[in-house]
């Protein structure tokens, strides 16, 4: 690991001089980093990765981030009450403005880096490419799922275009499944040896296992268009008949974290402790939505005392209604985030959880998509969930016969089996993973019941944010209408 992060330092520095401030660097940079190689760039490109989804705001290091805004709009992230950290995003205020860091540091670091990778002219770098083909992919989909149509045809001609056009967002989800399946072909025919298991942070060389992430990632984006009238049955038969199977355990990141400024864990920089142990301000704001706690406790589930501490107040685990800002409900006096999620400032950093692709799974199943036991698929997410998050009695759990949100044969009974599935996704990555959630809640309209915030500007729950401030500035003859931002009527191909 010390050798991982070597690199990443070395290749920053190197980027740092090629890069430059415009939001779209993989466009407006004349420069490369041609003294680079793919092994020295991939390290630094997969840390870019872990920042987009955790705190892609670099510049000013507000934690704005994928996850972030997935956890508030899915229900499960709340700000404390004597806080204001996130009033805008719990009152669905979507600005040109909102988040926009998220859109132009996908591009300027984490797509820039991998570009970098797969073309760089020399041989002996098959897989290299291919994990950048897997990667890129894996960020050009969060950003169509986001904002709809985005530049990809485009988007990386560097100096030769910087006011890329817009391509359509389902011809770009065709387009980046078909580069995965690449991707997969070169890993089969890269020749033995072609990269060190010290240059990938991610999975540590095993090219196996990026083409089960690459197979995950192609039935996640499968199951997104579950409610178009696309036929897609001839892909759902691929990915099980070629063999190549789906990630069992947790896809993460780590470049060599370490309880030093600027090199912690993300996740951990953002909610946990300064390298000097003060609580960071995002770990005094950061609150479970109130509906969220109390669905863990209403179903006794022991999850709850890993996702969360007691409040310093008087001990009991509370969460707080979003967007509701009381002295009742100062931050201690509400529930800090817990053991299962702040391991340490040197913790992994999820990329894609264990427990996702079994309930992916398990949901493709029952839809009768794939084969496989959707019921032994469930219970084996939920147990995974459980690991992850280091609670225990999984089993006991989910035999209790009271809730048929969790209980699978009483999900059965009631038809309730979508449901089941999405709202234990929820609770397993609604913290970790939390644009997956937001995006199951925007697919299927699960978990049911969750409020509606106080003062919210729409009756509607948010289904993209808006293209970005600096996008209208440089690139505007080309950016699509988006609608009414109060209707929230902007939607990406798979949600209409």
């Amino acid at each position: 690991m010390k050798n991982i992060k070597n690199i990443v330092l070395l290749t920053l520095l190197t980027l740092s001089f090629s890069c430059s401030d415009n939001y779209l660097d993989v466009n407006g940079s004349s420069t490369s980093p041609s003294s680079s190689t793919p092994d020295l760039v991939l390290p630094a490109a997969q840390k870019n990765s872990a920042d987009m989804l955790y705190d892609a705001d670099k510049l000013n290091a507000s934690g704005d981030s994928f996850n972030r805004i997935g956890s508030i709009h899915a229900g499960v992230l709340a700000d404390a009450g004597d806080r204001v950290w996130y009033q805008p995003e719990q009152q669905y205020l979507i600005l040109n403005s909102t988040y926009s860091r998220i859109w132009e540091n996908t591009y300027t670091l984490a797509l820039f880096t991998y570009n970098f990778i797969e073309t760089f002219e020399a041989d002996g770098y098959d897989n290299y490419k291919a994990i950048a083909k897997i990667m890129k992919a894996f960020h050009i989909a969060m950003l169509v799922d986001t904002y709809g149509d985005i530049p990809y045809s485009e988007a990386f001609g560097r100096g030769n275009n910087t006011q890329p056009a817009y391509d359509d967002d389902k011809a770009v989800y065709d387009a980046i499944y078909e580069e995965l399946n690449t991707a997969i072909s070169m890993i089969d025919n890269a020749p033995a040896g072609t990269l060190a298991a010290s240059t990938d942070a991610m999975l540590g060389g095993d090219m196996e296992e990026w083409k089960k992430f690459a197979n995950t990632l192609k039935l996640r984006m499968l199951l997104r268009q579950v409610n178009t009238a696309v036929d897609l049955s001839s892909q759902y038969s691929e990915l099980t008949s070629n063999g190549i199977g789906f990630v069992d355990t947790t896809v993460s990141v780590n470049p060599g974290y370490a309880n030093q400024a600027n090199q912690q864990n993300p996740f951990y920089t953002i909610f946990g402790l300064t390298p000097g142990g003060t609580p960071t301000n995002n770990n005094q704001a950061a609150r479970g939505n109130e509906f969220f706690v109390e669905f863990l406790r209403d179903n006794n589930d022991p999850r709850l005392t890993q996702l969360f501490v007691p409040a310093a107040s008087d001990g009991e685990i509370r969460g707080i209604p979003q967007n509701v800002y009381t002295n009742a409900l100062r931050a201690d006096a509400t529930s800090a985030l817990g053991p299962g999620l702040l391991v340490s400032s040197t913790q992994d950093l999820q990329v894609m959880l264990g427990s996702e692709s079994l309930f992916l799974q398990a949901e493709a199943a029952f839809r009768g998509l794939i084969s496989g036991d959707p019921a032994a698929l469930y219970r084996a997410g939920i147990a995974a969930s459980f690991s992850e998050l280091g609670a225990t009695g999984a089993d006991v759990y989910e035999s209790a016969a009271f809730s048929n949100k969790i209980n699978w044969d009483l999900a059965a009974a009631a038809g309730n089996e979508i449901e089941a599935i999405i709202t234990q996704k929820w609770i397993a990555g609604g913290f970790i993973s939390g644009f997956e959630v937001w995006m199951d809640r925007v697919r299927t309209g699960f978990p049911s019941g969750i409020p509606i915030p106080t003062g919210a500007f729409s009756p509607v729950f948010p289904s993209n944010l808006l293209y970005p401030t600096s996008e209208l500035a440089t690139n505007s003859a080309n950016v699509p209408e988006q609608g009414d931002n109060a209707a929230f009527d902007r939607h990406t191909f798979w949600m209409q």
